[in-house]
């Protein structure tokens, strides 16, 4: 006997699309079978002309717990992610306090636990500050390190090249991948202070937003990159570059792969979907850091999709309040916006990307790039019931949006182009039919 079976729907699997009902037991699948074959279950869920997804593996979210849950809170970002097709989600370490040490990474779990529809996992902090600290969290047990080049919320002060070399030996010595926030400081506090890059204030002002890009020019990112993979080589570390937004940048992590670097590439929808020029209008609420780019870096990136320098998607998912974002200084005003809830309803369907390649860039690249593979990121006899049932539906509005914050500019300017019907989150239904299902009982995902 079952516990639910995925019935009539075409599952994605590493051999690519396959007719089958997913047999689901005890948090596994257990079984793909032939559609219509008599397996019993207390729960089936319709998946007729339906694709069947490994669950999305968000790698790249700020879930704002602890310290600034006014902007976010677990309950709305995990129910947000379920209803997105997201059955797991990797969260970053700079909150208030930041995840720096054992003991806050201990007391930041304890806050989540009961509250997650999606399994979660934690990064924790590298800095100039916490350096003794990174085995101490890798024993307590983070999925990996993320490092800010520059400064950033929370009291994290980067660290300087020695530091970052020395502290990548370390965490080449535990097996852990450090994501990299890759922009140059000094490079921005120039390019900020000049008068064609300073912001002036007005946050609906057009001028504000394309100043903002200005203040973080390519260069600034492009050099940053570069320092990282030269370190990371030299050290023997793996790494991970954050939301790519030049064509240049993309261009020395696909030098540095070719190389033998052990990098990986990551961009976030936006900057797919979205050029600067495009939301311009939209003042305080597009702006984003690394920023918003032009047209040519936008195909730069999807040409990096296509040929595989770019081995997973991110939502970086960070909501603040509508209050925040309308300050009326947009060089006050915070960075970020929503999008755990749209990566996978945006992007499916997209002519530039097959449904399989989707499914490597959401699913399975996470689950290889942090340690979660193979009970994760695929469809397969024995792998975790992890999965997303979705429906392709050209120029479909929006759903309902359940983070607490969840404007976002990409919502306000590109249509969905599916539809989450059901997620099923280790064998138990966690949305269905624009709902959320049963109580939270994501769990903690530690190496």
């Amino acid at each position: 006997m079952a516990d639910l079976v995925i019935r009539g729907g075409a599952a994605v699997t590493p051999a690519g699309l396959q007719p089958a009902d997913v047999v689901i037991a005890s948090g596994t699948i257990a079984d793909l079978v032939p559609p219509g074959s008599p397996v019993g279950a207390p729960e089936t869920v319709d998946a007729t002309g339906c694709l069947i997804l490994p669950g999305v593996i968000d790698a790249h979210v700020h879930f704002r717990t602890p310290g600034l849950t006014h902007k976010e809170d677990w309950d709305h970002a995990s129910l947000a992610a379920v209803a997105g097709g997201v059955t797991t989600v990797l969260d970053m370490p700079n909150t208030l306090p930041a995840t720096a040490d054992a003991d806050s990474l201990m007391a930041k779990a304890g806050l989540v636990a009961g509250h997650s529809r999606c399994h979660y996992g934690f990064y924790g902090a590298l800095a100039a500050s916490n350096l003794t600290c990174l085995p101490g969290l890798a024993a307590a047990g983070v999925l990996g390190f993320k490092v800010f080049l520059g400064e950033t919320t929370a009291s994290l002060p980067p660290p300087d090249d020695g530091q970052l070399l020395r502290a990548w030996q370390v965490t080449a010595g535990l097996g852990l991948r450090t994501m990299v926030h890759a922009e140059n400081a000094a490079i921005i506090r120039l390019a900020t202070a000049a008068p064609e890059g300073s912001v002036p204030a007005g946050g609906g002002d057009v001028g504000s937003l394309l100043a903002h890009g200005r203040s973080r020019p390519p260069v600034a990112e492009v050099e940053a990159v570069s320092r990282a993979c030269l370190l990371a080589e030299a050290a023997g570390a793996p790494i991970a570059i954050a939301h790519l937004s030049t064509a240049g940048a993309a261009q020395v992590v696909r030098r540095a792969k070719g190389e033998g670097v052990d990098v990986r590439g990551e961009t976030c929808p936006h900057y797919l979907l979205l050029t600067e020029q495009e939301v311009v209008t939209l003042g305080a609420l597009a702006k984003v850091n690394p920023p918003l780019r032009s047209a040519a870096d936008r195909d730069a990136l999807w040409q990096a999709v296509g040929d595989g320098t770019i081995d997973q998607l991110g939502s970086d998912h960070a909501p603040h309040t509508p209050a925040e974002k309308a300050c009326g200084d947009l060089q006050q005003a915070p960075a970020g916006f929503a999008g755990v809830q749209n990566s996978l309803p945006l992007l499916l369907g997209d002519p530039r990307l097959s449904v399989r390649r989707l499914v490597e860039l959401l699913c399975e690249g996470p689950a290889r790039n942090w340690g979660l593979w193979p009970r994760k990121g695929r469809i397969a006899r024995g792998a975790d019931a992890d999965l997303a049932v979705v429906r392709p539906v050209p120029g479909r509005l929006p759903p309902r949006q359940w983070s607490l914050h969840p404007d976002s500019p990409v919502l306000r300017c590109r249509p969905a182009r599916a539809e989450v019907l059901a997620t099923v989150v280790g064998g138990r239904t966690a949305f269905r039919d624009g709902l959320p299902c049963g109580p939270a009982t994501g769990v903690w995902l530690r190496p």
